[in-house]
């Protein structure tokens, strides 16, 4: 169990965190209550839940506003001073991170409150009150993930400041909020953690970490397997595009095919074609061209939205015609410009150089740099792959040393994050998992019941995508069952606390 420096933390109040003096702690009147740490049932939180930044400008973000991040004004943001590095006691330096709480369906006699892990991305606020809040009287809490957002110590992303930014702080960080919410408590109440996506690793993990903190946990679309070398990725989009109708993955491939030709005819006016002229002449401008290219297919069946994706790839071909490369990939560009927006191709996420900026106050740093130095997914083509197949493990790699340098390791830190965390195996009880069967990622979670008290759920249907994207609200088996876990959870931890209570000498 990880020791932390948790002395009396200070609560700053809502504001900015800028040139803050008075630190003024703020005391909740929370009385008999049952504290749960959750990401709303069968939702990710954050970043892959929601459309990323550099993909909100198309039609999907402008036709699916559940895609889209909560507006930051729906719950006052707070900020509370954390150790910039909880495990070693010889730094006492503090930098203000953010969270949200919302109380629009709070019951302070008999409710919850559920604390939305941080993901790689922005926190936003609060979605409101949905099902489960309001059947559990819950108050909603969302903490922003150190590097993200308004939460970057001393706004610094220099590699000898990004040393902190880990797993390992992140999960100290939640501990640390909620630890200072029950340091205002009469007695310790009961803490449930949840996530999707990197969070959903993160929920996982945090019940694995801190079962001191954290009674019970849900993961969807959880990355537990910090996977190098990632062509399980391209693998799954393949055989998703292709149900169930097959050729779509073929017609994608004849799309990277064309880029390919296009490339030894000249690469500049195909990355112009694309939108991307900021990639001509860059040092690593082709192989983060390829990657673009790659992510902005596969994003569409990710997201739940294939079904858009094999359409557009279509028409090319339409009443018989033989196309150029040409053709097919202005076809693909068009695709990529309306379905994401104008400005995706050629947005930082992309872009070794600009991720390299140190100035940039946007998530592709912190992301690349987490992804660099502890969970990788890199997704290198290979042959017969949706994507440029000399795109090699190699390629990715290099371009994590030219950005951050010489700290970044041949296998991106991932043999021992998984010895750490458990891989696809972790080692915990009272952890639900959900999956989706189209979802690129669900390759990187676990793949099966780890116990009992463990389970596993994959949710299978046309277009069921990454943390639910794309389900129909009819379908509704897995939801049920992690509904059930977290209710039964909930009463034991309840239970388990009054029991302590009334045996103070049985206490952790």
């Amino acid at each position: 169990v990880p020791s932390l420096r948790l002395q009396d933390p200070p609560l700053l109040p809502c504001g900015k965190p800028h040139s803050v003096v008075a630190h003024t702690t703020i005391m909740f009147a929370f009385k008999y209550i049952a504290v749960v740490a959750f990401v709303f049932s069968g939702y990710c939180a954050n970043a892959l839940r929601y459309i990323p930044e550099h993909a909100r400008g198309g039609s999907l973000a402008a036709t699916h506003p559940e895609l889209l991040p909560p507006v930051p004004e729906q719950a006052g943001a707070r900020f509370i001073n954390v150790p910039l590095d909880h495990f070693d006691d010889k730094n006492a330096e503090t930098f203000p991170l953010r969270y949200y709480i919302d109380t629009s369906c709070w019951n302070a006699e008999n409710g919850v409150i559920f604390v939305e892990m941080g993901g790689e991305g922005p926190a936003g606020g609060i979605g409101g009150c949905n099902a489960l809040a309001l059947k559990h009287h819950a108050m909603n809490v969302a903490v922003e993930h150190r590097y993200y957002g308004e939460s970057i110590p001393n706004n610094d992303r220099t590699v000898s400041n990004l040393k902190y930014l880990t797993v390992e702080q992140n999960l100290a960080d939640t501990a640390y909020i909620i630890e200072a919410i029950q340091k205002n408590l009469t007695k310790r109440q009961v803490v449930v953690n949840f996530g999707g996506s990197y969070s959903g690793a993160t929920a996982a993990w945090f019940r694995v970490k801190y079962p001191h903190v954290t009674h019970a946990a849900s993961s969807s679309s959880g990355v537990v397997n910090a996977i190098l070398n990632f062509t399980a990725f391209d693998e799954v989009v393949a055989a998703a595009i292709d149900r169930p109708v097959p050729g779509c993955a073929n017609r994608l491939r004849a799309v990277t095919s064309a880029m390919e030709t296009g490339f030894a005819a000249g690469k500049d006016a195909v990355k112009k074609m694309m939108n991307a002229p900021n990639l001509v002449g860059t040092h690593f401008g082709d192989n983060d061209f390829w990657y673009m290219a790659a992510d902005a297919a596969a994003m569409a069946d990710q997201y739940g939205n294939k079904k858009f994706l094999c359409e557009a790839l279509d028409k090319p071909y339409a009443n018989g015609a033989t196309p150029s490369w040409a053709e097919i990939v202005e076809n693909f560009s068009t695709f990529v410009a309306h379905f994401w927006g104008k400005d995706f191709a050629a947005s930082c996420f992309y872009d070794s150089e600009c991720i390299k900026n140190t100035s940039r106050l946007d998530m592709a740093r912190s992301w690349r740099w987490q992804k660099c130095t502890e969970l990788a997914y890199l997704q290198p083509g290979y042959e017969n792959s949706v994507r440029h197949s000399g795109l090699s493990l190699g390629d990715l790699i290099a371009q994590c040393k030219y950005v951050f340098g010489d700290v970044i390791s041949d296998d991106c830190n991932t043999r021992r994050t998984n010895a750490f965390f458990g891989g696809a195996h972790p080692e915990g009880s009272r952890i639900v998992f959900l999956d989706f069967s189209d979802d690129p990622w669900k390759r990187a979670s676990v793949q099966e019941a780890q116990s009992a008290d463990m389970p596993y759920c994959m949710t299978t249907c046309d277009g069921c995508g990454h943390c639910g994207a794309g389900v129909p609200k009819t379908v509704t088996k897995c939801k049920d069952l992690e509904t059930q876990y977290i209710d039964k959870w909930i009463a034991e931890a309840k239970q388990e606390l009054s029991s302590a209570a009334a045996s103070p000498l049985q206490q952790v």
